[in-house]
């Protein structure tokens, strides 16, 4: 009597479970691990010396030899099916070499943002370093347009436009600028010609933009190919846009303020030079006034640095902007750190004559905002 007694209690423990498969639900019969992996190879027609089955109840995988989980009638259960042939196929074979890894993303990732920040042996024609602080952190030269990639294109390609924007970032007047004004720009970068060229076309005409200034340093773009795309603008030019755009970090608007700070950027950057030229120093065997080209301008900075303004601001500066200027030259060869082609004095080396600037800035500033509201009140005097 045991014998029947005991068949019935294992017909009894058998359950009914609904198998889910590649969108299809198939029923079968266990009571064990075992029993479910069996069942469904059969049931779903996967010999089991050609596939291997993953099957899951209640999140968890069944294991040969183990007992089922607490189910209820007609559970739910998920099949997954992979080839034997195909598993070990994929464990023999080698890595596809055009397919990079983690390892390698994060290698190809580092040395793009080191190319970005310009790395430590990368130099310009100047063979100068940028300040550890004041200065431009990354460079990005249009890339998206293949400028030079062709072999039929006579555009510069970015490579060279990248050594443009060092060039100009380690110019030693620049780089003078960037440490006495305290200067952080983000990213100085080439402006993308062909979209210039498209929104001038769209909006009709005007002036074609030369360079802007983002959040007040955040980003500084440049345009720096010509207008037909064969060649770069020349560097005395490209020097100018840059210097409009750094005079932005201080002032927005193209107001009196503005000019005048500008006109003063324009004056440091001639007289560095200037002062280099008389020293003798050479760079890659050359004069910096060769390099950059401005050998003329430094032969009278003042009228140089009016006739820049009046150029950029398409009309000449008035005769308040002009004392202005003078004042400003005054200031500076009195202190003798900036004198046109004179040599720094002893005492206002260093922080002394940090703060002797920053005096006589704020005094500039102060004269040229008193200067904007007396024009402001004589304006609305004669409306």
């Amino acid at each position: 009597s045991g014998s029947p007694s005991t068949s019935v209690s294992r017909r009894r423990t058998r359950m009914r479970l609904l198998l889910q498969f590649k969108g299809k639900t198939t029923e079968v019969h266990a009571d064990s691990a075992d029993t479910v992996i069996a069942a469904a190879h059969d049931a779903l027609a996967l010999p089991s010396d050609e596939w291997r089955l993953k099957i899951v109840a209640k999140g968890k995988q069944l294991q040969p030899g183990a007992s089922l989980p607490a189910l209820a009638e007609g559970a739910k259960l998920m099949v997954m099916a992979s080839s034997i042939t195909a598993v070990e196929r994929g464990l023999t074979s080698r890595s596809d070499p055009t397919v990079r890894g983690f390892a390698a993303e994060d290698e190809a990732a580092s040395r793009r943002a080191a190319d970005t920040a310009g790395g430590a042996d990368e130099v310009s024609v100047w063979c100068t370093s940028q300040d550890a602080e004041h200065k431009f952190c990354r460079f990005e030269p249009c890339t998206w347009q293949s400028f030079g990639t062709r072999p039929s294109s006579t555009t510069p390609h970015a490579f060279e436009a990248r050594k443009l924007l060092l060039r100009l970032a380690t110019d030693p007047a620049v780089v003078g600028i960037m440490r006495e004004r305290r200067y952080r720009v983000g990213t100085l970068a080439e402006m993308d010609p062909i979209d210039d060229r498209l929104a001038e076309k769209m909006e009709g005409g005007g002036k074609r933009l030369l360079g802007y200034n983002t959040n007040h340093g955040m980003s500084i773009h440049v345009r720096l190919r010509t207008m037909d795309l064969r060649g770069f603008e020349a560097y005395p030019s490209l020097v100018d846009t840059l210097l409009h755009e750094l005079a932005h970090n201080e002032v927005g608007p193209h107001n009196d303020l503005f000019w005048h700070l500008f006109a003063q950027l324009k004056a440091d950057y001639l007289r560095h030079h200037a002062r280099l030229a008389q020293s003798g120093a050479l760079f890659s065997g050359a004069s910096p006034l060769q390099l950059a080209g401005v050998a003329e301008q430094v032969s009278d900075v003042r009228a140089a640095v009016l006739g820049t303004v009046a150029r950029d601001r398409m009309a000449p500066l008035p005769p308040a902007q002009e004392a202005l200027l003078d004042g400003y030259f005054s200031l500076t060869e009195r202190r003798g750190g900036n004198a046109v082609g004179g040599a720094e004095r002893q005492g206002d080396s260093g922080e002394g004559a940090s703060h002797a600037s920053a005096r006589a800035l704020a005094a500039e500033r102060a004269e040229a905002r008193r200067l904007q509201q007396q024009q402001q009140q004589q304006q609305h005097g004669e409306r």
